[in-house]
């Protein structure tokens, strides 16, 4: 088992996001950040538990999906290769995004499994929600038993994340189909759990609280030089972008993190292209 140390990591990121900022920042935005943020801008606002109405975002959304994996796997190489030019980074992913779909469509299959056996006990465990599913009727049972589906799925999703995080650098840095990445990203993080479980939750907290005083400062700004914010509005597009910039530097550096992390647990400082 490799050993795995966070902070070199980190220290390992920051010094290659500094060095290649020039590179990373436009790929991030223009790849992972920019077209996420066109999607944010069109989708129609929706009311509590209930979802967006239909539209040209769900055409758009899954494209966008897909080009944002493309620049993942771009930057992920690049911090892999960092002599690797940004054309040979984006030939790269758009040579490994296949791979890397289908590991994640398997995923998306496995959750959903998941997903329906927890509700099912669940519903079964709570008085009452079978009652209120069976009539349609979401009532106090029912909330309460998508709550403890919700709880108890957490420590799954914490589970997985961190044992398939080395995904994308996988699919970028191997040549592998979906069962190898998953199967590889499983051996890699093997003896490491604990600390990506660790890693997963101060990425996402801090996230989360960046992204949230962003989008605050940014709309209320927006709200004060050109009027409200509507779906398909300058307003809504201006607060996109904000949040586009914001994104493009995260993306940049958690992606260039797990990289790294994976080139720790591959056993390589360059992490070469394996068989």
């Amino acid at each position: 088992m490799a050993n795995l140390s966070v902070t070199t990591a980190w220290n390992e990121t920051t010094a290659f996001v500094g060095r290649e900022s020039r590179l990373l920042f436009p790929l991030a935005f223009m790849l992972a950040s920019l077209p996420m943020a066109v999607v944010g801008a069109i989708m129609p606002q929706s009311g509590p538990n209930q979802a967006p109405e239909g539209g040209l975002w769900l055409i758009l959304l899954p494209i966008a999906l897909l080009v944002g994996l493309i620049g993942n796997l771009a930057i992920s190489y690049l911090a892999l290769r960092p002599a690797t030019s940004v054309g040979e980074a984006i030939g790269r992913g758009l040579q490994r995004f296949l791979p890397l779909v289908g590991a994640v469509l398997l995923l998306m299959i496995a959750g959903a499994v998941l997903l329906l056996i927890v509700a099912i006990v669940t519903v079964m465990l709570v008085p009452g929600a079978a009652t209120q599913g069976a009539s349609g009727t979401p009532g106090p049972a029912m909330l309460a038993a998508i709550g403890l589906t919700m709880i108890i799925l957490v420590p799954f999703l914490l589970f997985f994340g961190a044992r398939l995080m080395p995904m994308t650098p996988v699919a970028a840095a191997e040549n592998g189909n979906p069962f190898a990445i998953l199967a590889r990203s499983w051996a890699l993080t093997s003896g490491h759990t604990l600390k990506l479980i660790g890693l997963l939750l101060l990425v996402g907290i801090t996230v989360s609280i960046l992204s949230f005083a962003v989008e605050s400062i940014a709309g209320l700004a927006v709200m004060a030089t050109v009027g409200s914010i509507q779906p398909g509005s300058t307003g809504a597009f201006l607060v996109q972008l904000v949040l586009a910039a914001m994104n493009m530097v995260v993306t940049a550096f958690v992606t260039v993190l797990i990289a790294r992390i994976y080139a720790q647990l591959a056993g390589t400082d360059q992490a070469g292209v394996f068989v």
